[in-house]
């Protein structure tokens, strides 16, 4: 097995878990891997540290699997994985028949997503590493859950980064174009082929639960970024009077008319256009609202990109506080690791000054629990979401 090993001061954080070795971190590699091979990882005296995989043309080289020397990478291995992930969402006791049954380095599969609607999987693969294991992976998955159908997404992005190939299909059964799910006392329908993401975004489930414990009966509301309408939904469902639900995706808000349609629930304006211009289009003709929720894709995909995507979120935040009601509600989420609460947070207060209002923290989110947040690896923590209420 080629070996890996790293620089002083390294194993330090590889022995806490950590468990990403990154290019400039490498001493030495003992022998010529290729993307995608296994390695073992030793520290700067050769000492075990764990097994990974390794892509030599990406800034994180390698990504352990493992940390105990006699657990080397095997099929056998990435079926306990999968079976010690589906033990932990049983315990959860989700509200739901939709949920994430693999969360990457949280459930400690780095480089492999799966998600879960009704008898459906939905997996996403975005290392090199795990794409050569994909076999296995698909394996273990219709052993264990026997699914009607699993379905592969793609993330460009992540196929441009780590180099390898791949489209989007049906890898076993058969899988339809929508896939009605359920959480709580909603019903919605996914589109997991051509839909965003893997159709839905799961990790805000905790999130729409909270909005919906904000929103009095007769609330005029807003939804920015409302992608198929969860929140806006959830708003109605709870007793709001209207809801403007506004995304520049025509193919998401066709879903979000349905999914309202499919609950019996009307009251919901739904909007194509950017969030941005349609924020300060309702500023300029004097709309008010009681609870606003501003919920935007990744600003942020790498550090790089932090500075622009805190501009972006300062000019939502003033809009959007422009618009609140005294009294009334504002929440707005980050789902990037590189924009942390603190960053999120100083940009409110920012935000407040310049439109001269108080706010009041009434609670803050992260992801849903399936979709864990490991301590020993911060980058698995990425969605944060702040709630509060305008004093006036």
């Amino acid at each position: 097995m080629i070996e890996v090993r790293v620089k002083p001061g390294v194993e330090e954080k590889i022995r806490g878990f950590f468990s990403w070795v990154y290019n400039a971190e490498i001493l030495e590699i003992k022998g010529e891997p290729k993307p995608g091979d296994f390695v073992k990882v030793l520290d700067s005296k050769k000492k075990f540290l764990g097994y990974g995989y390794i892509n030599p043309n990406t800034k994180i080289a390698v990504r352990l699997l493992s940390f105990e020397k006699g657990e080397e990478i095997s099929k056998e291995l990435i079926k306990r994985r999968i079976l010690s992930a589906l033990e932990y969402r049983k315990k959860l006791n989700i509200n739901s028949n939709a949920y994430r049954l693999v969360h990457s380095e949280g459930d400690l599969l780095p480089g492999l997503i799966v998600d879960m609607y009704d008898q459906y999987a939905v997996i996403e693969i975005t290392t090199y590493g795990m794409f050569k294991m994909k076999d296995w992976v698909l394996e273990a998955l219709v052993e264990i859950l026997k699914p009607k159908g699993v379905y592969q997404k793609v993330s460009d992005y992540a196929m441009n980064i780590e180099g390898f190939d791949e489209e989007e299909r049906i890898l076993y059964g058969t899988v339809p174009e929508r896939i009605k799910i359920w959480e709580g006392d909603l019903e919605f329908y996914v589109d997991v082929i051509k839909g965003q993401k893997t159709g839905f975004y799961l990790d805000q489930r905790r999130a729409r639960k909270m909005i919906r414990d904000l929103v009095k009966p007769g609330d005029v509301c807003l939804d920015a970024f409302c992608h198929t309408g969860g929140f806006a939904l959830s708003m109605i469902k709870k007793g709001a009077k209207s809801v403007i639900a506004v995304d520049m995706s025509e193919r998401a808000l066709s879903l979000g008319k349905e999914n309202a349609k499919l609950n019996g629930l009307e009251g919901i304006q739904w909007v194509e256009d950017n969030a941005f211009h349609f924020l300060r289009k309702l500023y300029r003709e004097g709309y008010k609202f009681d609870v606003i929720v501003i919920d935007p894709p990744s600003f942020a995909r790498t550090k790089a990109h932090v500075e622009n995507a805190l501009r972006g979120y300062k000019e939502l935040c003033v809009t959007g506080l422009k618009l609140a009601k005294a009294g009334g509600y504002f929440a707005i989420y980050s789902c990037s690791f590189h924009i942390t609460r603190e960053h999120l947070l100083e940009v409110i207060l920012q935000a407040s000054r310049d439109v001269k209002k108080p706010l009041r923290i009434v609670g803050e989110s992260f992801q849903d629990l399936d979709h864990p947040w490991i301590l020993q690896m911060p980058n698995t923590l990425y969605l944060k979401g702040i709630y509060l209420e305008v004093l006036r």
